[in-house]
């Protein structure tokens, strides 16, 4: 086990990233990663960042923030605990107004507008924290990475699952994400065709994110090169098989304000008992979701509810998916016809709480042992 730092340096919009080309027996060699380094005996994380940022690029940092902790795991290396820091005040040796910064051996030194950040060669998992480091607003965090022969293939933040498309991060909801939310959630073309009134402020928007957002398997749809969500996508109303083959519900959020963790391991379905499901373990759920207006129609709902439901199978164990949309509602019924659900029944005369009214659903569900 080791300890390191991982330092990204801001100034006017732009962040101070090294191109590790240096050293080809580097674990980081072709990549663009932020400045940092192994601590040395007896050195706090602030005092290791401190030397590591002064030792790279001459600068003396005189004004940082402690946003988190990444444990980098990988088959290929010895574990590693990442403490990552923002600094934003600093000045150079000799006091320059202008910075001039020092040649360093373990690569090159460059200034990236932030919105480049996202098209550089990089880490797959720095595509989900590089957005939440510098937003001022997003407390203190634990991530985990685990990687297999250079792959991302598994990532949690605060203990909940993370997503990576080519496009998209999948993260969990955070309470700073209400007046992101807000923004799209007062649209009177979103909630009423999902089946939720417009939101009226951002105290709305927020205790949603406590209400419902923040239960497991739900995930904020966030751009790559943003850091603000755009829309929504989920699994809920988990169903477990009993001993005799029997379907419980064992999480309704229409019934229960304590949700059961959901985002472990099923078992193996080799475990299955002569009814041909396995006993006590999640095998179903249902697909929601929703997207911010300007995003729709380019494919990104696809791809987010795609990366959601292969992680259904793979991570969940599930076998079946359900997902309904409210008759008219065309947009979401293409969603589902492109991700392989067919459709299975028509439940008319449902009565919607939130909107306090009465509407025809169409269900729809697709088998994940196909995928």
């Amino acid at each position: 086990m080791k300890e390191t730092t991982l330092v990204h340096i801001v100034r006017d919009g732009c962040v101070l990233m090294m191109h590790r080309i240096s050293k080809k027996d580097d674990i980081n060699h072709g990549k663009w990663i932020g400045v940092g380094g192994k601590f040395e005996k007896g050195e706090t994380p602030e005092a290791c960042m401190r030397r590591e940022v002064w030792e790279e690029t001459g600068l003396a940092v005189d004004q940082y923030r402690y946003c988190g902790i990444v444990t980098f795991v990988s088959d290929e290396n010895e574990t590693e605990y990442m403490h990552l820091f923002t600094v934003t005040g600093f000045h150079d040796a000799d006091g320059n107004d202008e910075i001039r910064l020092r040649e360093c051996d373990e690569g090159t030194l460059e200034w990236l507008p932030k919105d480049m950040l996202t098209q550089i060669p990089h880490w797959a998992g720095d595509r989900i924290f590089l957005p939440l480091i510098l937003d001022a607003e997003i407390p203190f965090f634990s991530m985990k990475l685990v990687y297999r022969k250079g792959e991302l293939i598994h990532a949690s933040l605060n203990e909940h699952n993370c997503l990576v498309t080519d496009r998209l991060v999948l993260r969990p909801w955070m309470e700073e994400d209400a007046s992101a939310l807000y923004r799209w959630a007062r649209s009177p073309e979103i909630g009423p065709r999902a089946g939720w009134p417009p939101h009226r402020d951002v105290a709305e928007s927020r205790n949603s994110i406590r209400a419902v957002l923040k239960r497991p398997e739900i995930y904020a749809i966030v751009l790559r090169d943003t850091a603000e969500p755009i829309g929504s996508v989920g699994l809920q109303n988990f169903r477990l098989a009993d001993a005799d083959g029997s379907m419980l519900t064992f999480f309704d959020e229409r019934k229960s304000e304590d949700p059961l963790v959901c985002s472990r391991p099923g078992r193996i379905w080799e475990d299955a008992d002569e009814t041909g499901l396995p006993s006590g373990v999640c095998v179903e759920a249902a697909l929601g979701y929703w997207l911010a207006e300007p995003y729709q129609g380019k494919g990104i709902m696809h791809e987010a509810a795609e990366a959601l439901l292969l992680h259904a199978k793979r991570d969940l164990g599930l076998r079946r998916v359900w997902a309904d949309y409210y008759e008219g509602n065309d947009n979401s019924r293409k969603v589902m016809e492109r991700l392989g659900l067919h459709y299975h029944h028509i439940e008319k005369d449902r009565y919607v709480e939130a909107m306090k009214e009465r509407r025809t659903a169409i269900v729809y569900v697709t088998d994940l042992t196909h995928i």
